[in-house]
């Protein structure tokens, strides 16, 4: 069912002005997390091969302008009462009018979160003939069929789910859930988010230095984990891996990076470590590169993930990894030898792989080598917004969508 190339060409030459890209995304800038910036980055690629895009998002503060124009995306805030009990539903009420009256004028929804979201944009599709498209956020727990609710309403969300015109996944097993849920294999599309590779990526020998020199670290062993501080993300089974590993490796620092409704369990947690000076519970940031730059290696001790934006930048920052076996980094690990990768929940697996890593600095240094070459292969800019262009353009021709073995090639 692959599209054949000189099809998708011929679409190209027919569309003769830019595509007209509405993201439907309910969590924008100024929020900051990995889904954000995920959102984010596809848009300014987008913009910056020509099309017209526009983002639709809540404006959960009044401080935040109502309309913003930056590096060519429109971002359009839409009001909310962001207050438990009405949020939700002021939301969808909001999405629903700005759909229904400007809908009209875009050529594909590309919605960022399936539930209500979603739902909407597909009816909305449905009544103007519009191509939606879907992206799978997550898998397993946290994935589309253990998200979206059961009996009468679940059944309608379900079913207009189903209806979305493509289904984008970034992992094989988001993939395998995609196809569980209903959603026909010809129309699901394996593409990762984009990265801007040339922004992430490694210091210079004498850059590094500097860096260290000005964090007021010497020759320590680094780990870093930037992810928000949310129970899925599993801070305490790494907490607890540092507490055995440094047991046996003097010199070495776990940096955290990242807020979130756990900051104060975590923070204690660290605070409490059998080597408490070892581990710094940094919060948040606005720029993660000079963090990635000063570190031997990543950590990720999730329970359920996708494919982590922050996992993405430490590969195309020369990191090595350290990953429990979650969605996207299976594939990785499958693909490529960057690290280690262990168990979900397995502490004692974590420590042992820290141990493997800090003994071993050739071996870092080949990993995140590999790691390197493994991003600007896979997730460059330029890259993803050709494959999502044809993704589009597939849609609104009307054709088979390529399948997910050809969005990697």
């Amino acid at each position: 069912n692959n599209v054949p190339s000189d099809e998708t060409d011929s679409l190209k030459k027919e569309t003769h002005r830019p595509l007209r890209i509405l993201m439907v995304a309910p969590q924008f800038r100024p929020i900051k997390g990995g889904y954000e910036r995920a959102a984010e980055r596809l848009s300014k690629s987008l913009a910056h091969a020509g099309h017209e895009v526009e983002v639709v998002t809540e404006r959960r503060q009044w401080a935040w302008p109502r309309h913003e124009v930056s590096e060519g995306i429109t971002i359009r805030r839409i009001p909310v009462i962001n207050r438990k009990g009405v949020h939700v539903m002021s939301s969808i009420l909001s999405f629903f009018i700005f759909l229904v009256t400007k809908g009209r004028r875009f050529d594909v929804f590309h919605v960022h979160q399936y539930g209500w979201p979603a739902a909407i944009a597909s009816a909305v599709g449905l009544l103007f003939g519009k191509s939606v498209l879907l992206k799978l956020t997550n898998t397993g727990q946290h994935g589309i069929d253990a998200v979206l609710p059961r009996g009468f309403t679940g059944a309608l969300s379900r079913s207009l789910h189903r209806k979305i015109s493509c289904c984008i996944v970034t992992s094989s097993r988001a993939e395998e859930e995609a196809q569980s849920f209903g959603f026909p294999k010809e129309r699901i599309c394996r593409i990762p988010n984009p990265l801007e590779t040339e922004v992430f990526r490694p210091a210079s020998p004498e850059r590094a230095m500097e860096l260290r020199s000005a964090f007021d670290l010497e020759d320590e062993f680094v780990a870093i984990c930037a992810a928000r501080l949310n129970p899925e993300k599993n801070h305490a089974m790494l907490i607890r891996a540092w507490n055995l590993f440094s047991k046996n490796f003097e010199k070495a620092k776990l940096i955290l990076l990242g807020d979130g409704p756990l900051a104060d369990e975590i923070r204690n947690l660290a605070d409490n470590a059998d080597r408490p000076e070892t581990i710094m519970v940094h919060g948040p940031t606005d720029d993660p590169l000079p963090w990635y730059q000063i570190a031997d290696t990543y950590t990720l001790s999730s329970d359920a993930e996708g494919l982590s934006n922050s996992l993405m930048e430490a590969l195309s920052s020369g990191l090595s990894v350290i990953s429990t076996r979650v969605s996207g980094s299976e594939d990785i690990f499958g693909e490529v030898d960057v690290g280690e990768i262990i168990p979900i929940g397995d502490h004692e697996a974590m420590a042992e792989a820290l141990l493997a890593l800090a003994r071993d600095p050739e071996r870092r240094k080949q990993c995140g080598q590999i790691a390197r070459e493994y991003a600007i292969q896979n997730y460059s800019v330029d890259a993803i917004a050709e494959k999502m262009e044809s993704c589009y353009l597939n849609c609104l021709g009307g054709g088979p969508l390529s399948p997910s073995s050809s969005a990697r090639d």
